[in-house]
């Protein structure tokens, strides 16, 4: 316990948006955050980005760091904030408990499509789709994503790296529905998606050939970390397919809202975010209005 305690205290002193704010403000908030959990043995409803809110309990890794920084992933979040029109469908696979659908449909007031396989996050996600009362821009499923319609076993007890399981091991594994994509997406909408599915990705990207290819979309933030070797395939593979729909790797830097084309994914193990027409994004990221981050008492 105290070595993860360690580990979080350390993310958020080197958060790039905590070291440009007050630091200690946030440690302090982090501690009290931890204290507080403890004592009140229940989730608590956190003021986020503009009028947007979180359900969060203690250990929830994929919500709590949003509390002490703003953004867990500062960089992919605020491209989706700065980059994502009203007028487009946000796709998140492996949405999880939805911070990224809140970004997109309660801040930007775009329609989300989100897909949570596994039921206990997708009770979360359902909560936090009613809390923002964001129901009417919002599908929730309840399914996993991949190449083809089929039934696939997920491990149900990782908390967020829950994923396909393929080991023919049913212990701790739920069976689930999985879709593919391009049998749910309208072919005349514009999307901008995110794939978070623990290593199963270039199936999933199998299974939305027709989406990738097609014009209408627009931005893909994935993460490659390496997982997917376990379902025979590498960061290479889906990087190469990925340049063969017409997208290539950016980086974005949300501080001076710049993009820059950049040759490969990327290597630090985290998200890569991918688009087809920098001319246009570049546009919207400096036209984008700055959104209030009540949880750092900051402006992006």
């Amino acid at each position: 316990m105290i070595k993860q305690l360690y580990s979080t205290a350390k993310f958020i002193l080197t958060h790039p948006l905590i070291k440009k704010n007050k630091k200690w403000d946030s440690l302090v908030n982090f501690i009290f955050w931890q204290i507080g959990a403890r004592l009140l043995t229940k989730k608590v409803i956190v003021p986020w980005v503009e009028d947007s809110k979180l359900i969060i309990g203690l250990g929830e890794t994929g919500a709590t760091g949003n509390i002490y920084t703003g953004f867990a992933e500062y960089q992919d979040m605020l491209f989706l904030l700065h980059a994502l029109q009203p007028e487009e469908t946000f796709v998140d696979i492996g949405a999880n408990i939805g911070v990224y659908t809140i970004l997109a449909s309660k801040v930007i007031r775009a329609n989300s499509i989100s897909f949570e396989p596994i039921q206990n996050a997708f009770d979360r996600l359902e909560d936090q789709v009613k809390i923002n009362r964001i129901d009417h821009l919002v599908r929730i499923e309840n399914k996993g994503v991949g190449e083809k319609n089929e039934t696939l076993f997920f491990t149900n007890n990782i908390d967020t790296v829950n994923k396909v399981s393929l080991a023919g091991d049913v212990a701790n594994t739920t069976e689930i529905e999985v879709i593919a994509l391009d049998d749910v997406l309208k072919k005349n909408e514009k999307h901008f998606i995110k794939i978070d599915v623990e290593g199963f990705e270039y199936k999933v990207i199998l299974g939305a050939k027709d989406t990738l290819s097609s014009p209408n979309t627009v931005g893909l933030i994935i993460e490659l970390n390496g997982s997917s070797e376990e379902f025979g395939s590498s960061n290479s593979e889906i990087h190469n397919k990925l340049l063969s729909f017409n997208f290539y790797p950016v980086s974005y830097d949300p501080f001076n809202r710049s993009l820059v084309r950049i040759k490969d994914y990327n290597k630090n193990g985290g998200n890569t975010i991918y688009i087809k027409d920098i001319e246009l994004i570049a546009r919207r990221c400096k036209n984008a209005p700055k959104r209030r981050v009540n949880t750092i008492g900051m402006e992006m």
